[in-house]
């Protein structure tokens, strides 16, 4: 019988060797320079798992997402002011698909754990977006948040539908509309290998899965299991389940798993050579439907 690492690589797709897809993007790809710097999706640095140089940048995916969801034009002059404003490799980009419509949406996220960063404040990341997003969530007061996220959806880009903010304190997190904060969920971070018994227990007490009636496996396949870091979320409406840094092979799994679209899957599928130095982060949120728990919404995560 072959070996655990074996069998799990065996469960991947092939690699691709009719070249790439066509791509559904206009904009040029980005390709790592020498300064590169390389983020998991709690902006954690980390040394690529092979040689990044003339390869390609994980935001291209973010890119090819854009313009699949017939956005491409607006989310690249969000992403310019962005990286105008702040500089290059400070933020973390997250595509969500939304499974009962399959419609894609998006989030951006402000890191600063320290507070060091003087540039860095809500007011002033949504005076940033605020010629192509129309953000509604205000600080109340100072708040000692070490992270904070602007949720995008295509409506929001094309139309100004408002956008909210959520705002991360201490493990937990609030959704602020004009001054008024929700609370929205609570995470917990494991290591995937030696803290598997505390992941299991808060998956346990997770209300919306049934470990008598729910397979383990559908939620923690073999693929994302060998990662470095689980997280456990308990939200308003969903569980979820997080795991960082899976190479490129499996996020190609798991975006066919969870059924994206083909471009976006045929885009990583048949480059996985020229993304095989990245890590990337992924996520589920699911709900007890007919006492099964269903996925609600799946996540990916770079950074640029």
């Amino acid at each position: 019988m072959p070996p655990e690492r074996s069998r799990r690589r065996a469960q991947l797709p092939l690699a691709n060797t009719a070249g790439p897809a066509p791509r559904r993007a206009l904009a040029p790809l980005e390709t790592c320079g020498p300064d590169d710097r390389f983020h998991d999706y709690i902006l954690a640095e980390y040394e690529p798992i092979a040689p990044a140089l003339g390869k390609l940048r994980s935001l291209n995916v973010l890119v090819e997402s854009f313009a699949i969801a017939g956005v491409e034009r607006e989310g690249l002059a969000l992403l310019s002011a962005v990286r105008a404003g702040l500089g290059p490799f400070r933020t973390v980009w997250g595509i969500k698909r939304h499974h009962a419509h399959g419609e894609l949406g998006w989030e951006l996220y402000f890191y600063d754990f320290q507070r060091a960063h003087a540039d860095l404040s809500i007011a002033r990341v949504a005076s940033l977006l605020a010629p192509h997003v129309r953000v509604t969530g205000r600080e109340p007061r100072p708040l000692p948040w070490h992270m904070f996220s602007v949720e995008l959806g295509p409506a929001g880009l094309l139309q100004g539908a408002p956008s909210a903010i959520d705002i991360y304190i201490d493990m937990r997190s609030y959704k602020c509309e004009g001054d008024e904060l929700v609370f929205e969920n609570v995470y917990t971070f494991h290591d995937a290998h030696t803290e598997i018994e505390e992941v299991l227990h808060r998956l346990r007490s997770c209300i919306h899965f049934d470990p008598s009636r729910d397979a383990l496996h559908r939620l923690m396949p073999p693929h994302l299991f060998n990662c470095r870091k689980i997280c456990v979320a308990n939200k308003r409406h969903a569980d979820a389940m997080y795991f960082s840094r899976i190479p490129t092979p499996a996020l190609a799994r798991f975006l066919r798993d969870h059924q994206w679209p083909e471009a976006l899957q045929d885009f990583v599928r048949t480059r996985e050579d020229a993304l095989g130095h990245l890590l990337w982060d992924v996520g589920i949120d699911f709900r007890a439907i007919d006492g099964r728990a269903t996925t609600l919404k799946s996540g990916i995560y770079g950074s640029f």
